[in-house]
């Protein structure tokens, strides 16, 4: 198979980035129009997919997999930043993520699951007042309810900077850091203040709200089932960190316009220059081989179950419920 047919190309990425901006911007203005309306209950859930949708557009521009230009992908990815409120230097975290997602001896100090980083044993020597709190926090609620909101509004608004600071391993240089932090908290001020002079707010807020409610689900069973993918760092590769740690959701058709084949995480794992509107015709491609024989596919069913999943069991290799842990 040719990879070279499944690289970034400027024709289609336009063609798609025309499509999204057409969509998203009728959508905004749909919302403007009946923000005094009943049908602001349809054009905010619309809204919120449609800005998960910008962010996966966003995600690719920081693997450089959107557009076959660099300069191109920072520049659309630094404009989305804003309106997903994320700076462009996330991007640089998350390459961490494909660096280590299932290696649990990894040198960069980066945990190999970023939604399930506390183990059986831990959890069993914590004290009860500590397991109690857990227990809230990690309760799915208020996990995929609560928690993206403090981690969108508050801890992304420097997160990358505080590390870069402390010495956390970035290539990036610290100036570059703080300039894509500064321009990103500037540019969402201006919109914010925008949003508020046409009476639209808490309509925006309400719809980020169901975006992120909606990438945190993704984002836990891309990553999050049995049997997962946990190794030694000598152990470790990059395809099988993607054919069998991460996973293939498989999306109701009516939602795949806006997962932009993010569902296809095994593939993005594999190979993250491969672009979300390529990533389909990949996987059917992959489909010929064996290599595909054994991966992980999840129904919306199995989601929905795994997101009680909290804790690793490296006794067993598993990931477990609460439930579970106190059974044991």
């Amino acid at each position: 198979m040719k990879y070279s047919n499944f690289k970034p190309s400027y024709y289609e990425a336009f063609t798609n980035l025309f499509n999204h901006v057409t969509v998203y911007t009728s959508t905004l203005f749909a919302t403007w129009y009946f923000k005094d309306s009943y049908v602001s209950f349809l054009t905010i859930p619309m809204l919120g997919l449609m800005s998960m949708r910008s962010f996966i557009i966003f995600h690719d521009c920081g693997h450089n997999s959107y557009f076959p230009d660099k300069k191109l992908n920072y520049l659309l990815g630094s404009i989305l930043g804003l309106f997903v409120f994320t700076p462009y230097c996330w991007s640089y975290s998350h390459s961490n993520h494909h660096l280590t997602s299932g290696d649990k001896e990894n040198k960069l100090d980066h945990p190999q699951n970023e939604t399930v980083t506390i183990t059986l044993k831990q959890y069993k020597r914590f004290s009860p007042l500590r397991k109690c709190l857990f227990t809230v926090l990690r309760y799915p609620l208020f996990y995929f309810l609560v928690s993206p909101l403090i981690k969108f509004m508050i801890i992304y608004r420097c997160e990358v900077l505080l590390e870069k600071i402390n010495n956390y391993t970035y290539k990036q240089s610290l100036y570059l850091i703080l300039f894509d932090t500064l321009i990103n908290n500037l540019g969402i001020c201006v919109l914010l203040f925008n949003l508020y002079n046409n009476d639209i707010l808490p309509h925006f807020l309400s719809g980020l709200s169901v975006s992120y409610s909606l990438s945190f689900m993704l984002f836990h069973n891309q990553h999050t089932f049995n049997t997962p993918y946990v190794v030694t760092h000598k152990e470790w590769n990059k395809k099988q960190s993607g054919l069998d740690g991460s996973s293939f959701i498989r999306v109701p058709w009516y939602l795949k316009y806006f997962t932009l084949g993010i569902e296809y995480h095994h593939i993005h794992h594999m190979n993250a220059s491969v672009p979300g509107y390529k990533i389909h015709k990949f996987h059917e491609e992959l489909s010929k081989t064996n290599d595909l024989d054994d991966i992980n596919c999840l129904t919306m069913e199995k989601c929905y179950r795994n997101l009680w999943l909290v804790l690793y069991d490296e006794c067993n290799n598993k990931y477990i419920t609460l439930d579970e842990c106190n059974n044991k």
